[in-house]
């Protein structure tokens, strides 16, 4: 048995980082009988050995962040010697609390996801790559996301940054095994860097029971002031700028706004068990991801707001009560678990313009319900392939509007539309869409499937 540790600025949320890490540590502890810490800068998850300064809000870590991958403001840091300096320092820090978790925790492995790839913690990076090469401990660096990928959440902003992501992004030590997420990954990488890896993709626990209403969550529509006729359209993932959805606003309103599909919608039966009237009934927009200010934007949220209040779409977000888990927030407020809001969706949309693999899209599939998606480059490279039916927004961005949205062609948003109503509104269409897949996610993107993927890894770092 191995005591290993997962390392990532948070965990325990509901990003697509923390669950996927949920699913890697449900193998190695029920399956391969593995002992697993997660280790992580935020301490509102029980159990987590918390190091405060890898979280992303740490006051240290975010001004390195937003001086030295967004903006960088001289006032704020002075000169780049400066800076330079104060991220070293920090470096320091984490890597000295990084060696007591190792040695009070008796760590064997290290697993740390997006930390060494993402960018938005160079002294993180540099810390890892400290401890790594000096106590020649197994690691396993899992790569989701990262720097130099196109989703424009971080840009090296001097020479100090972009030099560590020269070195650190990731490590390449003897010692180190490195995870893709995506085969766009593995090969930029190898190009770039010539750092060899392999793909272990996304996957999903296909064997637990279906999320249904229950005692528990039965409530969560009229907590919200939504009806049992309302339509729900489901954004599950994070909200910011890449998520792209606008799009999902644009297709909505497509429907709402234009008569004939909305009359075409009279009578479909929601997933509340009510019946959608055309006369009196609301489509509603809910975002139950949190509103994320890392990145190149921070009024993201405020411009969706507007562009849905512009276009008569009725946008919800209900991310501060929808956690990892159930329970209640620091208000006394009930919180649901992400997997409550799919069981009172009607549609699941994901016009993600960047993602490194697709879990929101895979947890619709597990729901049974049908999908609107923007075919991102992964989509194209590593989803797409395996045959998943989904009303399609096709993969050309035509621009962008004065809020610096992204815009679709007006034929694609009308063409969606008219996808999503027919899945609505046909049941026998719809039932052989969320059927086949489900059917293919399953047979490609198990739990067994990591199991294997996993115990190759250990394998080759000598590891049983």
């Amino acid at each position: 048995m191995s005591n290993i540790a997962f390392v990532q600025n948070r965990l325990g949320r509901t990003d697509g980082v923390s669950l996927e890490v949920d699913k890697w540590r449900r193998v190695l502890e029920e399956r391969m009988g593995h002992r697993v810490r997660y280790v992580s800068g935020n301490d509102d998850v029980p159990g987590n050995y918390v190091i405060p300064e890898i979280y992303a809000h740490h006051p240290t870590t975010w001004s390195i962040l937003r001086n030295g991958t967004v903006a960088y403001n001289e006032d704020e840091v002075g000169n780049e010697d400066a800076f330079e300096a104060m991220l070293y320092a920090h470096a320091d820090t984490i890597e000295q609390q990084l060696m007591r978790c190792i040695e009070g925790e008796h760590l064997d492995v290290l697993i740390p996801n997006n930390l060494c790839s993402v960018g938005y913690q160079p002294a993180a990076a540099i810390a890892l790559h400290r401890v790594m090469r000096r106590t020649g401990i197994p690691s396993i660096i899992h790569s989701h996301d990262f720097y130099y990928e196109d989703s424009g959440e971080v840009n090296a902003t001097c020479h100090s940054v972009a030099s560590i992501y020269d070195r650190y992004h990731p490590p390449k030590l003897p010692n180190v095994r490195h995870v893709f997420i995506n085969r766009i990954a593995q090969k930029e990488l190898q190009r770039r860097k010539n750092i060899h890896g392999v793909v272990v993709p996304n996957v999903f626990d296909f064997a637990q029971e279906p999320w249904r209403q229950d005692a528990y969550n039965s409530d969560l529509r009229a907590a919200f002031a939504i009806n049992d006729d309302d339509l729900v359209f489901l954004q599950a993932t994070r909200i910011l700028d890449r998520k792209g959805i606008e799009s999902a606003i644009d297709v909505i309103a497509a429907i709402d706004q234009v008569a004939s599909r909305r009359q075409a919608l009279d009578g479909v039966r929601t997933a509340s068990g009510g019946v959608f009237r055309s006369a009196s009934s609301r489509i509603v927009l809910l975002c139950a991801g949190i509103v994320e200010t890392i990145g190149i934007s921070g009024d993201y949220w405020a411009s969706l707001q507007a562009k849905a209040q512009e276009l008569g779409v009725d946008l919800r977000h209900v991310g501060e009560r929808v956690k990892h888990s159930r329970g209640s927030n620091d208000a006394g407020e009930k919180v649901w678990s992400l997997w409550d809001t799919y069981v009172h969706a009607d549609f699941v949309t994901y016009p993600s313009q960047w993602e490194g693999w697709g879990n929101q899209f895979i947890e619709a599939v597990f729901a049974r319900l049908p999908v609107l998606v923007f075919e991102y480059p992964v989509w194209v490279s590593d989803l797409g392939p395996v045959g998943f039916d989904v009303v399609s927004l096709g993969r050309e961005v035509t621009g962008h509007d004065q809020r610096n949205l992204v815009t679709l062609a007006p034929s694609v948003i009308d063409r969606a539309a008219d996808g999503v109503v027919t899945l609505l509104t046909d049941p026998a269409r719809r039932q052989c869409a969320v059927d086949n897949n489900a059917t293919l996610a399953e047979e490609h993107f198990s739990l067994p499937a990591l199991e294997g993927h996993i115990r190759s890894l250990f394998d080759s770092l000598g590891l049983s």
